[in-house]
């Protein structure tokens, strides 16, 4: 698995054990299947990140939140990861739409990405970063 940058890559040891369990499962299955190596674009922000980010929630900010750079995988994996991993740990998402939303294929933002979430029991809180 690759990361973004190290700030991304130091704080991917402070998401939930969950997340980063499913995380590396998902790198692990694309290097498999496709010999490719996913992208962690994000894992744990803090409050200044989110807002100049625009975010609508603290999925990332509460450690239960991952993005996966999208722009250069197949469509064809990006389709298998949203429906193995969905199956697999769907029920483990953060609830959206009255449902649990383990991935959310987002193509807008900071660009196309997918951002994968867990249910708000799985928050953890009490870290803080610098103001970045």
């Amino acid at each position: 698995m690759k990361f973004k940058d190290d700030i991304c890559a130091s704080r991917f040891e402070d998401m939930h054990d969950l997340a980063q369990k499913i995380a590396t499962e998902m790198d692990e299955y694309a290097q498999k299947m496709y010999g490719i190596e996913l992208t962690i674009t994000a894992t744990v922000s803090t409050i200044a990140e989110d807002k100049e980010l625009g975010r609508q929630s603290d999925t990332h900010r509460s450690r239960r939140a991952w993005d996966i750079r999208v722009k250069d995988l197949p469509d064809s994996l990006i389709a298998e990861l949203c429906s193995v991993f969905r199956k697999k740990y769907g029920k483990y998402g953060a609830i959206a739409n009255n449902a649990p939303q383990l991935i959310v294929y987002k193509p807008h933002g900071t660009g196309p990405h997918l951002h994968c979430q867990l249910n708000r029991k799985y928050s953890l809180h009490g870290l803080s970063y610098g103001q970045k």
